[in-house]
């Protein structure tokens, strides 16, 4: 018994010895890089973090979100069955917006939503000789935009993007009375709709510390066009005898195509502080119809319906922009 306790105590001083002869001479089998010069056993602790909490590396997300004032002239045009309509107005519009920057993958998403505030301006229509003052309306649109720029460096970007854009561009142009499918009258104003598909390429740059530069081109290869128009004033030769009526208001139903574009400089005020100034424009064109239904006084059942092509159809819209923007 008193042998077997004598060869396990030699047993852990054997071990105990090796351990402190491989702790003390581990530094002879690693690279030197690896352990500092004065390597002690005590500095096997320091694999494990010494602070905890958030990593101090850049965050590769950042946040933009602003306002604008957007100071706009807009006109449109239609002509159908034989009757010219035309409007023109200046416009205030306000605009809130957000922008998304993914430095990991240099991509982005943005997106706006504006109304306008204060509209005036004139309207032409065949039922009124001469122009005639705008009554207010409202104008408004919506969009979201998704892009990258991979080419470049650290201080300016290229690359392109694809988005979607939402008009509703309706300023007062009169309202013509209609019968409605009831037979009572009634009457509306312009309330049409558009829906636009963009695709275009963007560039954005850094100008030393202070300044930056964002530009963007694009084309709405496709926009669809709905809606009533309310200032549509119903030719004689649609009345007929007197018991026909004025009938329905116009509908408009199209096909749109165009192109857009926008550039801001801005001034970084503070690390999250921008404020920026620049234009923006959009202009549509395409192919449309108008349909339009008379009814018989007498015999509201009856009635007659009329399409025809509209030609000549644009909407232009185009003026200056400023923003204050904020970062973080």
């Amino acid at each position: 018994m008193l042998r077997l306790s004598s060869l396990i105590g030699a047993a852990l001083m054997l071990g105990l010895s090796a351990n402190v002869f491989a702790a003390e001479n581990l530094k002879d089998f690693y690279p030197t890089d690896f352990y500092p010069t004065d390597f002690s056993p005590d500095e096997l602790r320091g694999a494990y973090p010494q602070d905890w909490g958030f990593s101090q590396e850049p965050d590769p997300l950042e946040f933009e979100v602003g306002l604008r004032y957007w100071y706009s002239m807009g006109s449109s045009a239609i002509t159908a069955f034989g009757g010219a309509y035309s409007a023109s107005d200046i416009s205030q519009i306000a605009e809130a917006f957000f922008r998304i920057d993914d430095n990991s993958t240099s991509s982005y998403l943005k997106g706006q939503v504006g109304y306008a505030i204060k509209i005036d301006g004139t309207y032409i229509t065949p039922e009124f000789v001469g122009a005639q003052n705008m009554a207010g309306g409202y104008i408004g649109y919506a969009g979201v935009d998704f892009g990258m720029l991979p080419f470049g460096n650290e201080t300016i970007g290229f690359g392109a993007f694809a988005g979607y854009q939402f008009i509703t561009d309706n300023p007062d142009m009169g309202r013509s009375t209609f019968i409605t499918a009831a037979g009572g009258g009634d009457s509306q104003t312009n309330m049409l709709e558009i829906h636009a598909a963009k695709i275009g390429v963007a560039m954005n740059a850094d100008i030393g510390d202070k300044i930056d530069l964002s530009v963007e081109a694009a084309i709405i290869p496709y926009a669809s066009l709905g809606g009533t128009y309310g200032a549509f004033y119903a030719p004689d030769f649609v009345v007929g005898a007197d018991t026909f009526t004025q009938g329905s208001a116009g509908t408009l139903n199209g096909r749109l195509y165009g192109a857009s574009g926008e550039a801001l400089l801005g001034f970084n005020a503070t690390d999250n502080l921008t404020l920026r100034a620049g234009v923006r424009g959009w202009y549509l064109t395409g192919d449309a119809t108008m349909e339009y239904v008379a009814r018989n006084v007498a015999t509201p059942a009856t009635s007659q319906s009329y399409i025809g092509n509209v030609t000549g159809l644009e909407f232009f819209r185009y003026g200056a922009l400023a923003e204050i923007a904020g970062k973080f």
